[in-house]
């Protein structure tokens, strides 16, 4: 990934002409200036403060060279890519350690703990909310643990159980699985860079989960190695043995140990991906079929509705003007949903079991207005879903501010928690979009994308921005976080959601794995 921004330069590609024309008119002022980066030998990094007992102990899996520090210095979110582009670093890690086995990652760990050195677990680097970032806490050093060479790979065919390393990233895992006829079915946007390690410890959510499950759903067991000693729950397919401990280590971002080892149930690859595209009237009107299938048994594997501002940014930004667009709006409009709301289906299995599935949805949605746009929209949502990053990247060289936040309710207090986070950010950007991403029998995610002109300092301007709209969050029902997980950025809010009580057990936990007080310190827990 390259060390400033998102992906690889073969997969860049800056905005058409028109979605910057339109952009232009909804933002104000040109974005045809585009910055650039600082060069990479140019950020300035402090000396390394790692203790020379640990330097020498572990010199074959370490580095602590210029590049290897700022590689590990960041995850991928908007004040990540601020800092990193201006080379204006709060902190690095003090070195990168690089273990090849669950036992070589005890030692790092007992050997840290030891010496006072603060341990940060780092698998793709893809974090939004500075889950990564080389916080040192109340130590005097810090280092980051790539996890990148464990990477084993062991299928139980007959179970449908994966047991796969915490260094696999989602290209590599799908690979393997693939070439045995199976799938994890997981395929959040951060999936060609982010790690299976990575999409366990914070709870992440696929692009297809409403079908395939989350990833907390799909796991039957790990091994975690802390600092006071190891956890292995070995794969179950359910279990009354206690509280589920699974369920605590799951999400636990590195903050009571490192996971070496995940379990996962794995699915047939399936024969058949059938994407489309429908317009209803009102995002509303949309809502209301989502839950409709989904409590009635009925729901696709992929679900995703626009409101109206992130639809009318979506045809905007694909171009769908001349005489193309007159026939759309055209259509739109005689089946009265001109102005609506986009939704993009998937079905993914047996080919006739896709068919049967999909056509018991269509009465649903006839009932609720849709007009069927047929494959292509489908088609492009395939396309482009890992594409978002790469754009942002080029509108923040144009000098926007751009970012995302999630979170989900009850079907009831939905639209409550809709308008309360959208109105808090219209305060703070012009051009505020949102879609349902992820839909149960009880609630759905709510997923925001705003957008204004970078003023004055970009790091306080997204400060002000991201404490409004999290606070309205915790202010109207909503969580925190439905799939980028806690960090650091999300930390403030937590004991709001969980209660006093609810943080006094996870630190109690925390205490007990983790006594020295070196994972991960300053995220989850605030």
């Amino acid at each position: 990934m390259r060390w400033w921004g998102w992906g690889d330069d073969a997969h860049a590609e800056p905005p058409a002409e028109h979605a910057l024309a339109w952009l232009e008119g909804e933002l104000g002022g040109s974005l045809r200036e585009v910055r650039r980066h600082v060069a990479l030998e140019e950020v300035a990094l402090p000396a390394s403060r790692l203790p020379a007992a640990v330097r020498d102990a572990f010199g074959t899996i370490l580095r602590d060279d210029h590049e290897a520090r700022v590689r590990h210095a960041a995850g991928r979110s908007y004040p990540d890519l601020v800092r990193l582009r201006t080379g204006a670093l709060e902190a690095a890690p003090d070195a990168v350690l690089a273990p090849r086995s669950h036992d070589e990652v005890v030692a790092v760990l007992r050997a840290c703990a030891e010496a006072g050195v603060a341990v940060v677990p780092f698998g793709g680097g893809t974090s939004v909310v500075a889950g990564v970032d080389p916080a040192r806490g109340a130590c005097d050093a810090v280092v980051s643990l790539d996890l990148g060479a464990l990477c084993e790979v062991v299928i139980d065919e007959r179970s449908r159980t994966a047991l796969l390393g915490p260094g696999l990233r989602g290209p590599e895992a799908e690979a393997a699985l693939g070439a045995r006829g199976l799938t994890l079915g997981h395929f959040p946007q951060s999936f060609e860079y982010a790690s299976i390690g990575g999409f366990v410890a914070t709870r992440s959510a696929g692009q297809a989960s409403t079908g395939y499950g989350r990833i907390d759903d799909l796991v039957l067991g790990l091994r975690l190695a802390a600092p006071a000693g190891e956890v292995h729950l070995p794969p179950m397919p359910a279990t009354a043995a206690g509280p589920g401990l699974r369920g605590l280590l799951v999400g636990s971002e590195g903050t009571l140990g490192v996971l070496t080892q995940v379990a996962l149930r794995v699915a047939r690859a399936p024969q058949e991906h059938h994407y489309e595209g429908f317009m209803v009237p009102s995002f509303g009107a949309g809502a209301e079929a989502l839950r409709e299938l989904k409590q009635d048994g009925l729901s696709p594997d992929l679900a995703r509705l626009s409101d109206e501002a992130e639809t009318r940014m979506s045809l905007a930004v694909a171009g769908t003007g001349g005489v193309k667009g007159r026939l759309l709006g055209a259509y739109l409009g005689a089946r009265h949903v001109r102005g609506g709301s986009l939704l993009i289906l998937g079905w993914e299995g047996e080919a006739e079991r896709v068919r049967a599935r999909r056509a018991a949805a269509l009465p649903v949605l006839r009932r609720h207005g849709a007009a069927g746009l047929g494959t292509s929209p489908g088609r492009a949502w395939l396309k482009g879903r890992y594409h978002g990053p790469y754009l942002r990247d080029d509108l923040m060289d144009r000098g926007v501010f751009v970012e995302t936040l999630e979170t989900a309710t009850q079907w009831s207090n939905l639209f409550t928690l809709y308008r309360a986070v959208g109105d808090a950010l219209r305060r703070h950007a012009p051009l505020v979009a949102c879609h349902v991403s992820h839909v149960y029998a009880s609630g759905a995610s709510l997923y925001f994308t705003f957008l204004a002109r970078q003023e004055g300092d970009p790091l306080e301007q997204w400060r002000a921005a991201k404490a409004a709209a999290c606070d309205a969050i915790v202010e109207h029902g909503g969580t925190i976080t439905h799939h980028h997980a806690v960090g650091r950025d999300h930390a403030p809010w937590l004991v709001r959601e969980v209660g006093e009580t609810g943080a006094a057990a996870l630190r109690a936990v925390k205490d007990e794995l983790d006594p020295a007080g070196i994972m991960n310190p300053g995220k989850l827990l605030p």
